[in-house]
């Protein structure tokens, strides 16, 4: 009797545990936060300085501004249906990366970004982006220096800068103007008038670059 009651407690705590975590899980993620320099909702349409890394067309018809995140699983799918528009379109589309790291769920979110931006200052962004998404499913700390010598970085570069956060302040402004721009969703694409949220598909985004194309 005494080990039939501790099967049914033992069955209960399970049963409590698992309840608890789907309501966690269930629960609304909101962004964390940070001291603002803008209002929330205030600002209309995305910036591009020389900060933000680029690929596709050099004068594009079509701009596509990306704000996305290294964990998020949506943000890996519509990386790939992305290539099909730049392959498509490779004179036409220009696709332009801006960082909005959701911290509250991505433990390795934002040193993914400051990774990939260290990368960027030896012209290796694209390729250290694709290797963020290849190794998503076990992305750890270990793996941005790793990551970095696969692809053949100045490895004293990168870990200077890495090391340093030296480009941390690119990460913060653009989630700083995600947040003036009242974005909540990871991925969210501006395509040209357009605003597109999630793992939107290659054909669907071709739809719409090529209405932009037409117009």
């Amino acid at each position: 009797m005494h080990h039939r009651w501790l099967t049914l407690l033992s069955i209960g705590a399970l049963s409590l545990m698992v309840f608890i975590f789907f309501i966690v899980y269930l629960q609304p993620v909101e962004l964390p936060e940070i001291e603002l320099e803008v209002e929330v909702g205030s600002l209309t349409k995305p910036t591009i300085t020389f900060v933000n890394p680029t690929k596709g067309a050099e004068e594009p018809v079509v701009r596509i501004v990306e704000f996305s995140d290294f964990q998020c699983a949506a943000c890996k799918t519509v990386a790939t249906s992305l290539e099909v528009v730049l392959a498509t379109y490779p004179e036409q589309v220009q696709l332009v990366w801006k960082d909005l790291p959701n911290e509250s769920i991505h433990q390795f979110a934002t040193p993914a970004a400051i990774a990939a931006h260290c990368a960027d200052q030896q012209g290796q962004f694209w390729t250290y982006h694709d290797e963020l998404y290849a190794r998503q499913s076990y992305l750890s700390e270990n793996q941005f220096s790793t990551i970095a010598s696969t692809i053949g970085l100045d490895m004293d570069k990168f870990e200077s800068c890495y090391q340093a956060r030296d480009t941390l302040p690119i990460v913060k402004k653009d989630f700083e103007e995600a947040l003036g721009l009242g974005l909540t969703s990871t991925p969210t694409l501006f395509i040209g008038d357009e605003i597109v949220i999630g793992a939107v598909s290659s054909l669907d985004l071709l739809d719409m670059v090529e209405a932009q194309l037409n117009q």
